[in-house]
């Protein structure tokens, strides 16, 4: 084995320490910046990366390939048990984790380790490409949500436009949903939702500017391309409803609840947040931290699409 680095090499020992402990402490939750959140899951790939580096530098002894095959277990296996314990302490266990793990210890050794000296230059480049390619693959989600997010706060308080293709990534969704440009309330583009006859389907809006403590009102338009009427149902709830859920008796009165009648056509919807505020039965929801939105159906007797628009905050 060899010499575990040289005598400065302390400090990727204390950060390769703190990367092991913000695994399991700290980071962000559901409500934190969407940015910062995805940002805070490809930490996995520096984290595995130094660690691979160290690994590979503390057995600088091993060729080249006995390095990387130990490194892809040994990712592997920790990784592994990082996200099963994550699982029992109120973290989320991800398949993506997992990967960004490998993809991280595989970066410590073909860019890092001495013993990528040992190939010929065409061969470690070829090893490096498709590598480097991964690597680069599993930031571009992290890309699109910084350019989104970015997006939504120089719109709020509009809240989705659907002008822009990565606006539909700000929604979850029951039904089957797409940005189109045949139909629109204003600009070229609103959000298809093909309905479905399942118990509940619809949409939701969970990443956004979440206090809307300074506005009179939410409104949506949303058009019915159909000459039968359907009822959409309006729910709104806080961060309290969502964090208390499993402890509290009646959720639904917990929550800001209406429902629509949608014509034929365009329809303007429009909901005071004096009345989403006072609407929970024992308190008071706190429009500065707004969770999520959503619209939706009961169970249909048939497939129906309604589009979306303009969905915003009015002062």
């Amino acid at each position: 084995m060899g010499p575990l680095l040289g005598k400065n090499s302390y400090i990727l020992w204390v950060l390769a320490l703190v990367a092991a402990t913000l695994l399991f402490v700290g980071g962000p939750d559901t409500y934190t910046l969407r940015s910062f959140r995805y940002i805070w899951g490809v930490g996995h790939l520096f984290c595995f990366a130094l660690w691979a580096y160290l690994y590979v530098s503390w057995r600088s002894n091993q060729s080249f390939l006995r390095q990387i095959l130990e490194v892809l277990l040994l990712a592997f296996v920790l990784g592994g048990l990082t996200e099963l314990i994550q699982s029992q302490i109120g973290r989320e266990a991800a398949w993506q984790d997992l990967g960004n793990d490998l993809i991280g210890g595989l970066l410590g050794v073909v860019f890092f380790a001495e013993s990528r000296r040992t190939l010929v230059a065409w061969k470690l480049r070829l090893l490096r490409v498709p590598v480097l390619l991964i690597f680069l693959w599993s930031l571009l989600p992290v890309v699109k949500v910084i350019i989104d997010d970015t997006i939504a706060f120089r719109q709020f308080p509009l809240l989705s436009g659907f002008e822009t293709p990565l606006e539909t990534s700000r929604w979850s969704c029951s039904a089957k949903r797409i940005r189109d440009d045949t139909v629109s309330f204003s600009g070229g583009s609103s959000l298809r939702l093909d309905l479905t006859t399942q118990r509940y389907s619809g949409i939701g809006l969970k990443d956004f500017p979440r206090d809307w403590s300074a506005y009179r009102s939410v409104s949506l338009q949303v058009f019915n391309p159909d000459q039968e009427p359907l009822l959409l149902h309006f729910r709104i709830h806080d961060q309290y409803h969502s964090k208390h859920k499993n402890a509290r008796n009646n959720v639904y009165s917990d929550r800001f609840n209406s429902s629509f009648k949608i014509v034929p056509g365009w329809n303007a919807l429009q909901v005071s947040l004096a009345k989403v505020a006072s609407a929970p039965k024992d308190r008071m929801l706190d429009l500065s931290r707004i969770a999520g939105m959503g619209v939706f159906v009961g169970k249909l007797t048939a497939p129906r699409t309604i589009y979306l628009d303009d969905v915003m905050l009015i002062p």
